[in-house]
C-alpha cells in the first residue's frame, strides 16, 4: 500500500514537461503538490496496479514506463504521418484519446519544433507517392517499352497526370514550408514577403509579385541567403508548373517507330555482279529474244505486261476530258513489279519545268530484285521469330500482333537510275549522208559538245533541241533497222563515251508507214542510266509483306534534304534550286556510278512477243493515243525499260546464311528476343565463302505506342522530373540528418490564429485595406515566444522589425516544449479573460 501511495504522490506532482525527473522522483519516493492538468492528461493515458507490493516491484516500474514512452512516441509518430499525408480529418474521426487542454480554449498545448529523425523521416512520407511516380516514369521511358498497336483513353493518362501533379505541389510546397518555418521559428527570419511563399508555389505570378521582389530587396538578409531563398523558390515554382505537362508527356505513349533489332544478311553476288558498270547480253539466256505474257525473272523484259497496263492508263498520256468521257481509270503513281518473294515499285517522273524549253525529260527507277527479295525474307522471317515475343522480357504484347514494323537498308545499297530524252525527225526518200544527231541530256552530257540544233513540234508549240552528232551513224543506215515497216521499230545505239559523257546508250524509234510512202517518221532519244545510292524499306503487318519501296540517299544532292522518290509528283522546292537540279542526274554527284550499257543487252528490252506477231516496243507504243505526241511517249517507255532490265541484274542470287541459334541449348532455333534487342545477326555465314559477297544491314523497326526519349520532348520531361526527384532526396537527407521538424503554420488558417494571437505592431499600420508599398514587404518578420502575464506560460506571436539581441536567446523556440496558452487580459468575444 505505501508503494501505491508513493506513486500517486509522484503523479500529483512536479512541473517538469518530460516526464525522466518525475520518474526518479517517484521512485525515490518524494512527495510533490498535486497538478491537476498534469494529473488529468496522465490519468488518461495509464492504468496503474496498486493490488499487492509485488505488483509494484522495480522491474513493473521500468516497463510500465517504457511501455508508456513507447505509446506516446507511437501517438507523435502518428500525428506527424496524417498531418503530413493530410488524414488528420480521417484521424479525428476515430480518434478515441482526449488531449489536455489550455485555459479556456478546446484546442491542446502543441509542441511547435521537434527534434526527432524519426518524425521528421516520417514527415518525409508526403514526397513518396509523387516521388515514387516520378521515378517510375523516368525509367519506364528511358528503357524503351513498347505497349502495342492501341493504348488506353488518352483522358486516362491526363487524368492520372493531372493527380500527379497535385501530389508534387504538395510535396513541393512542404520543402518550401519547412524552409520558412526554420528560417521563423529557428533562423533570423524573414522579410514578409516570403511568409506565404510555401502556399504559392504553384503560381508564377509570384516570380513577378511585389511580395518577391519587395523581400529580395530586404536589406534583413545576407546576400547568399537571398541568392539560396531566390533559387529555392524560383526552381520551386518552375518545377510545380511544369511537372503536370512533363508527367503527362511520359506518362502518355507516342504513337511512333521504335528500334525493334537488327542483322547482316548476305547476297551470294559481289558488287560487280551486282552493281555492274559495263552490261552485255552475255548472261541473258537466249531464250529471252522471244517472250509470252509470263516472263522469267531472268530476262530483262520481265513484268512487261504490267508496264503496258501502267502506261495504258498512266495520267500523263490520257487527257482528263479522254477520262471523263470513256470512264477509264487512271493508274496507280507505280507500277507494280513481282519478283520471287518481293513486289517492288517502279516509278517514274516528268519533268513539267522543261516544257517550252526543250525535250522534256523523264526520270524512272525500281529497287534491285535480288535485294528486295532478301528484306523480304528478312521481314518475313522477323514476323516468325517474335511470335509471343514482348518488347521487355515478358511485358507488354506479343510484337507480332502489333502494328505496322518497317525493315530497312539505309546503307551500301544502289539501284538503277534512268534518265531519256526524245525528239522526232523525218528521213527523206533521197538517200541521207547526214549523221545521226541525237539530243542532249540536260545535266548529263556537256553542252560544249552540242554541234547543232533540231527544230520540232513541241508539247504546245515548235521546240528546239540542242543536239551532238553521231560520228559513226548516218540517217539512211537506220533505214536498215530490221521488223516490218507496219509497226513500231527500235534500233539501239551505241555512244561513244568521249561525245557522249553521262549517256548510256542511244535509241531511234521508226513509226510504222506505208509500203508506198518513201519519207520515214522517227524518233531519236538519248538515254542514260546509273546506279544512284539509295535506301531500302518493307512493312509488315501480322505478317503479310508490302512492297518494298526506296528513298534517294541522303547527301547526294547538294542540298542535304532526304528526298523522297515520289516520281509522279513534283514536291516543292524548299530551297529555291530549280526543279531539274531535283530530280535529273547531276554527275558526278548522282547517279554515282554512271552504266556503258551495250546493244546486246538492251536488244532484250526489245523481244518478240509470242502470240502478237510484233515487238515489245511497238506494243507498248500503241497506247499512244495523241497524235504528234510520240516523241513524249518514246521518251517515257525507254527509261522504265531501261530500269526494269537493269534491277535484274545478278538475278539468280539469293540471300544466304543459317539461322544462328541461341537458346540455351544451342539448339532452340532464332530467339526473336536476341534478335529485337540488337545484340547481334541471326545468320551464320561461311567466313572463307562470303568474303567477296554483297552484305547489307537491316534494322527493324516497330509501329504502335511506347515509351522511349527518342525525342525531345520527353528527354525535357525527365529532366524536369529528375530536378524535382533530386529536390525530393536532397531535403529528406537535410531532414533525416538535422531532425527538424514541425507540424505548424503550413495552412492560411494556422498563419491566421498566429497573427490573432500576436501582439499588433505599428509597422503594419494602415494595411488593414491592402498593401500597396513595396517597403511593407521588406519587413523582418519571426515567431517567437512570449510570455503570459502571469508568468504561468507561454505561447507564441509573430514579432516584426528588429528584436534586441539579449532578449533573443530566451524568446527563441526551443525543441519538444509545448506551447499554446493565452496571457491573461486577452479580449475573447468582447469580454477580458481574467
Amino acid at each position: 500500500m505505501t508503494t501505491c501511495l508513493t506513486l500517486l504522490r509522484g503523479l500529483n506532482g512536479g512541473s517538469s514537461h518530460t516526464g525522466s525527473s518525475t520518474d526518479n522522483e517517484i521512485a525515490q519516493g518524494k512527495e510533490h503538490p498535486p497538478n491537476k492538468s498534469r494529473l488529468v492528461g496522465l490519468s488518461k493515458h495509464r492504468t496503474y496496479s496498486c493490488s499487492s507490493p509485488a505488483s509494484n516491484s522495480t522491474d513493473t516500474k521500468k516497463s510500465e514506463r517504457r511501455f508508456g514512452l513507447f505509446r506516446d512516441k507511437v501517438g507523435e509518430s502518428s500525428k506527424a504521418v496524417t498531418r503530413a499525408l493530410s488524414l488528420s480529418l480521417f484521424i479525428h474521426a476515430f480518434r478515441a484519446l482526449r488531449h489536455p487542454t489550455g485555459k479556456g480554449l478546446h484546442e491542446p498545448i502543441k509542441v511547435a519544433i521537434r527534434q526527432s529523425r524519426l518524425i521528421a523521416l516520417l514527415r518525409s512520407l508526403v514526397h513518396l507517392v509523387p516521388f515514387t511516380f516520378a521515378l517510375f516514369e523516368i525509367i519506364l521511358n528511358w528503357n524503351v517499352y513498347y505497349v502495342g498497336s492501341k493504348a488506353y483513353n488518352p483522358a486516362v493518362y491526363q487524368v492520372v497526370a493531372k493527380a500527379h501533379e497535385v501530389l508534387v505541389h504538395s510535396s513541393i510546397a512542404s520543402i518550401v514550408f519547412s524552409v520558412v518555418r526554420r528560417d521563423l521559428a529557428l533562423g533570423k527570419g524573414l522579410p514578409f514577403g516570403l511568409l506565404f511563399g510555401g502556399l504559392q508555389v504553384s503560381q508564377i505570378s509570384y516570380l513577378w509579385s511585389v511580395e518577391l521582389w519587395g523581400a529580395m530587396k530586404s536589406e534583413f538578409l545576407q546576400p547568399s541567403r537571398k541568392l539560396g531563398l531566390f533559387t529555392l523558390l524560383t526552381g520551386s515554382i518552375l518545377l510545380a508548373v511544369t511537372s503536370g505537362p512533363a508527367s503527362a508527356v511520359l506518362l502518355i505513349p507516342r504513337l511512333q517507330l521504335w528500334p525493334a533489332g537488327s542483322t547482316r544478311i548476305w547476297v551470294n553476288a559481289t558488287a560487280n555482279q551486282l552493281w555492274p558498270l559495263q552490261i552485255d547480253g552475255s548472261s541473258i539466256p537466249q531464250t529471252c529474244s522471244r517472250v509470252g505474257i509470263d516472263v522469267p525473272n531472268a530476262c530483262p523484259s520481265s513484268e512487261w505486261y504490267a508496264v503496258r497496263y501502267y502506261l495504258f492508263t498512266w495520267k500523263q498520256t490520257l487527257p482528263t476530258a479522254y477520262v471523263d468521257r470513256y470512264s477509264i481509270a487512271e493508274s496507280q503513281d507505280y507500277c507494280l513489279l513481282h519478283g520471287k518473294s518481293s513486289t517492288r515499285l517502279l516509278k517514274q517522273l516528268q519533268i513539267l519545268d522543261f516544257i517550252g524549253k526543250g525535250p522534256i525529260p523523264f526520270i524512272s527507277t525500281t529497287q534491285q530484285a535480288v535485294v528486295a527479295d532478301a528484306l523480304a525474307n528478312t521481314g518475313a522471317l522477323w514476323f516468325l521469330s517474335l511470335t509471343n515475343v514482348t518488347a521487355n522480357a515478358g511485358h507488354g504484347n506479343a510484337l507480332s500482333d502489333q502494328s505496322d514494323a518497317t525493315h530497312a537498308i539505309a546503307e551500301n545499297y544502289s539501284q538503277p537510275y534512268s534518265t531519256a530524252v526524245c525528239v522526232p525527225d523525218r528521213i527523206s526518200s533521197v538517200p541521207d549522208a547526214k549523221y545521226v544527231a541525237l539530243p542532249i541530256l540536260p545535266n548529263d552530257n556537256q553542252r560544249d559538245l552540242a554541234n547543232g540544233n533540231l527544230t520540232y513540234q513541241g508539247h504546245q508549240s515548235m521546240d528546239v533541241a540542242e543536239t551532238i552528232k553521231h560520228p559513226d551513224l548516218f540517217y539512211h543506215q537506220l533505214l536498215e533497222t530490221p521488223g516490218n515497216t507496219s509497226v513500231y521499230r527500235l534500233r539501239w545505239i551505241e555512244l561513244r563515251e568521249d561525245l557522249f559523257k553521262g549517256s548510256s546508250i542511244g535509241a531511234a524509234i521508226l513509226l510504222p508507214r506505208a509500203e508506198d510512202d518513201s519519207d520515214q517518221d522517227l524518233i531519236l532519244c538519248n538515254v542514260a542510266a546509273g546506279w544512284g545510292s539509295s535506301s531500302l524499306k518493307v512493312h509488315s503487318r501480322n505478317g503479310g509483306i508490302g512492297p518494298v519501296d526506296d528513298r534517294i540517299h541522303k547527301g547526294n544532292f547538294s542540298d542535304t534534304t532526304d528526298i523522297p522518290i515520289n516520281l509522279t509528283h513534283i514536291p516543292p522546292a524548299q530551297t529555291g534550286k530549280e526543279i531539274d537540279d531535283w530530280f535529273t542526274f547531276e554527275y558526278p554527284v548522282f547517279p554515282q556510278q554512271v552504266i556503258n550499257i551495250s546493244e546486246s543487252w538492251a536488244q532484250y528490252l526489245d523481244p518478240a512477243v509470242r502470240g502478237l506477231n510484233t515487238n515489245l516496243i511497238d506494243i507498248l507504243m500503241q497506247q499512244q493515243i495523241l497524235p504528234g505526241t510520240e516523241h513524249i511517249l518514246a521518251a517515257n517507255i525507254l527509261p522504265i525499260l531501261t530500269v526494269n532490265g537493269l534491277a535484274r541484274t545478278s538475278w539468280d542470287s539469293l540471300e544466304q546464311g543459317d539461322v544462328k541459334s541461341v537458346g540455351p541449348n544451342g539448339n532452340d532455333g532464332l530467339d526473336g528476343n536476341y534478335w529485337l534487342s540488337g545484340k547481334g545477326g541471326v545468320f551464320n555465314v561461311d567466313p572463307a565463302e562470303s568474303k567477296d559477297w554483297v552484305t547489307f544491314r537491316v534494322q527493324s523497326t516497330l509501329q504502335g505506342y511506347a515509351y522511349n526519349t527518342l525525342t525531345v520532348p520527353p528527354r525535357i520531361a525527365i529532366a524536369i522530373l529528375t530536378a524535382y526527384c533530386l529536390l525530393v532526396i536532397g531535403h529528406t537527407l537535410y531532414s533525416g540528418i538535422a531532425g527538424i521538424s514541425s507540424n505548424c503554420w503550413d495552412t492560411i488558417a494556422e498563419v491566421t490564429a498566429l497573427a490573432m494571437n500576436s501582439t499588433p505592431t505599428a509597422a503594419l499600420r494602415n494595411t488593414c485595406a491592402g498593401i500597396t508599398e513595396l517597403h511593407i514587404f521588406k519587413l523582418p518578420v519571426r515567431i517567437l515566444v512570449s510570455k503570459d502575464v502571469e508568468g504561468e506560460g507561454e505561447h507564441l506571436e509573430l514579432v516584426f522589425g528588429r528584436v534586441d539581441d539579449g532578449k533573443m536567446e530566451e524568446r527563441t523556440i526551443k525543441a519538444n516544449r509545448t506551447y499554446g496558452t493565452l496571457p491573461r487580459g486577452v479580449m475573447v468575444e468582447g469580454k477580458k479573460d481574467v
